[in-house]
């Protein structure tokens, strides 16, 4: 990856004396961005380009390559890779459009591109991508004459016009970068990759991506997590609203659409996920600029008290406390502001306020021990006088080991000062909110990167012959979906508990079952074709007499046999009635991450209630504890309003045993315990319904 970002010596192929073409402004840009290694322009019928010899072909090239960039028509991209092969060219970034973007002739032609890179052992950039700078290598092989401010912030986007909007605001707000790459269609290189480099790289402190999707996602996810333990790392993921919600048996599956996954898996990976380009811009200025906060608690300096209040509500909304100050600071506040301004937080300065009295407010509120970071409000009233007042905040920057934005709400009296305060380094915005997500994505951060949790796996054992059996048994019948007692099968090979039950052909061997069971007891279809045996009349609860258990049983058995006419049934099920909290743990299979554990409120109502977490397997305890803590329904569990707690350590094995199952069998793609009955502390759980669905053989 050296040979991407760091090249000694780089061939623009398709240079060219058109100032028109992409091939000249990249050679262009190399040279006006000061690039220090050696640049040779290939272009066939050209012995000159930009004051530099230019050359028929890679192989006719003296010294050695270490990166080609390739601005040439997308069928003749093979042949210059194959050239570059011969030549030992280490990397290759692809400009060049026109591939899998294209459709099935442009994706062939990009899988020739990624084959001939394989055989000669090159890193490919793209195709169809800007191509990468990196400020601090006086490297722009982009085609985009925009060049940042060198910094600390580096950018992978997979977005051309994202690039250029980022650069663009970069200009504008002084925010530096470090490299900045835009990855195209990864036919090689990705997201993963890059943070491979950039997570060791010393001139990188933050890093930003844009992700339209990930092939490698568990690589991915590996790399987030290493990268985030040093660098906060802000990911903007487009498709939120994309139908990722596949049709599936499960409730599971309904409720782990594709953004589900992806949202799981950042957090896992303790990235920080952003759904808007601001807020990506927000949080990449006050990382690149603040240094992290050692706590949560906020001060607020305003010369407006609506916008203090309007703070000090987004506290809650962004993980943020109000600082109370000590006395001291109190009363220094009180000795030398006037009577009517508010000397507790939000300390409001009033709307004539001055510079100095800004400035003191600012000094005395950061001096508190309670206070990790502050946020100067201002409104633009007439007896203020802005660029003065940002002029003495612009002097706190870089001398505070605490965090400090501003949020000078307006407009074009306002646009002046924000200009100032960040030319100085000071991140300031135009509404308090803004300010305050800001800082509260800081304090996130800073508790993941305190507290990122274990990296060593929960793993248990299970009976695996056992449940390869019954996979096989399954298979052999034609079958993709199990019976809720081959389900339970699988279930008991691992551990998980199950009530008594038992399957009967017939009413009397129903009624004879369940006195043997104890009443009362629940009465279920048993059906590989029925998921959910509630909608068409195939459960029933509480069943307290034999003769009651045989007239359900004909009852059930013509409701099920009206309302799904194809489906095949064993019978019925008697099961022991057990009781406790409806929760529900399942997994579905994801194609880029692998067996995803959903986890939440169970029953008939889970989606509508939609109160359900997902992770990624494997889990570690600490996935596991956060996968439980997470749901809304939380204090239930623990016995909200006077209720019994829950035997949450026997939940928290239950969970642990499904992503096992889902590890050790890839062949399954659904698996449900809908509901799980989880009992009072002590008592334990019981499956007291298990779907199970096998992905189709090819």
């Amino acid at each position: 990856m050296k040979s991407l970002f760091e090249p000694e010596s780089i061939a623009v192929v398709g240079a060219s004396s058109d100032a028109r073409k992409i091939g000249h402004i990249v050679l262009y840009n190399l040279i006006h961005s000061k690039y220090r290694g050696k640049l040779y322009p290939i272009n066939p019928k050209a012995s000159e380009i930009l004051g530099l010899p230019a050359y028929t072909s890679l192989t006719a090239v003296p010294g050695k390559v270490d990166q080609a960039v390739v601005c040439v028509p997308n069928t003749l991209v093979p042949s210059v890779m194959e050239e570059a092969g011969i030549k030992g060219v280490k990397s290759v970034v692809v400009i060049t459009a026109g591939f899998k973007e294209l459709g099935k002739e442009g994706a062939m032609l990009e899988r020739r591109v990624g084959d001939i890179a394989k055989k000669y052992g090159m890193r490919v950039l793209g195709p169809n991508c800007m191509g990468l700078m990196n400020t601090h290598h006086f490297m722009n092989g982009t085609f985009t004459n925009i060049q940042p401010v060198s910094g600390s912030v580096a950018i992978a986007s997979q977005s051309g016009a994202v690039c250029s909007s980022l650069l663009d605001w970069s200009t504008a707000t002084g925010v530096g970068f470090s490299t900045f790459i835009s990855v195209g269609n990864k036919v090689d290189i990705d997201e993963a990759d890059l943070l491979e480099y950039l997570k060791n790289d010393p001139n990188t402190n933050v890093i930003g991506m844009y992700v339209e999707g990930a092939n490698r996602g568990r690589e991915l996810m590996r790399q987030l997590r290493e990268a985030s333990k040093n660098k906060p790392i802000i990911v903007l993921k487009s498709g939120r609203t994309s139908s990722g919600s596949k049709a599936a048996s499960s409730h599971t599956g309904a409720l782990s659409g594709s953004d589900k996954v992806y949202d799981a898996a950042f957090r896992q990976a303790n990235a920080i996920r952003v759904n808007t380009i601001d807020e990506m811009l927000d949080l990449l200025q006050v990382f690149s600029n603040m240094p992290l906060p050692k706590g949560d608690g906020l001060a607020i300096v305003t010369n407006a008290g609506g916008h203090g209040v309007m703070a000090a509500d987004a506290c809650s909304d962004h993980g943020l406390t109000l600082a109370s100050f000590e006395k001291e600071t109190i009363d220094k506040l009180k000795g030398y502001l006037p009577a009517a301004a508010n000397c507790y937080n939000p300390v409001d300065v009033l709307g004539d306020a001055s510079a100095d009295r800004y400035e003191f407010a600012i000094k005395t509120v950061m001096e508190d021990p309670n206070v990790s970071c502050v946020a100067v409000l201002l409104a633009p009233l007439d007896t203020v006088d802005i660029s003065e007042v940002a002029s003495h905040l612009a002097t706190f920057a870089g001398k505070v080991d605490k965090p400090v934005v501003g949020a000078f709400v307006g407009g074009t009296k306002t646009n002046e000062g924000i200009k100032m305060l960040q030319d100085a380094k000071i991140p300031c915005y135009d509404s308090p909110d803004r300010a305050i997500r800001a800082l509260g994505a800081m304090v996130r951060y800073k508790r993941m990167k305190d507290n990122p949790g274990d990296d060593e796996p929960v793993l248990v054992d299970g009976d695996k012959e056992k449940v390869k059996e019954i996979i096989k048994a399954v298979r052999a019948s034609g079958r993709t979906s199990l019976s809720e007692s081959e389900g339970k099968e699988i279930l008991m090979a691992y551990g998980v508990p199950v009530p008594q039950e038992v399957t009967c052909a017939t009413a009397d061997e129903a009624a004879k079952a369940a006195a043997s069971i104890g009443f009362p007891v629940v009465m279920k279809i048993d059906s590989p074709d029925i998921a959910h045996k509630s909608d068409v009349g195939g459960v029933k609860v509480g069943v307290s007499s034999e003769s009651a258990v045989k007239a359900e049983f004909e009852l059930m058995m013509s409701k099920v046999k009206a309302r799904v006419p194809g489906a095949h049934i064993n019978g019925v099920t008697i099961c022991q009635m057990v009781k406790g909290k409806e929760v529900l743990i399942g997994m579905t299979r994801d194609e880029q991450f692998g067996p995803v554990i959903t986890f939440g409120l169970g029953g008939v109502f889970v989606e509508i209630m939609k109160d359900v977490t997902q992770s990624i397997a494997p889990l570690t305890r600490s996935n596991v504890d956060n996968m439980v803590k997470s749901i809304r329904s939380y204090a239930i569990l623990t016995g909200a309003r006077g209720g019994r707690a829950a035997d949450i350590k026997s939940l928290k094995d239950v969970i642990v045993r499904i992503a096992q199952i889902a590890l050790d069998f890839p062949e399954i793609s659904e698996l449900e315990i809908n509901p799980l009955m989880v009992g009072d502390e002590g008592k334990g759980t019981y499956a007291v319904d298990a779907l199970v669905v096998l992905r189709r053989e090819n």
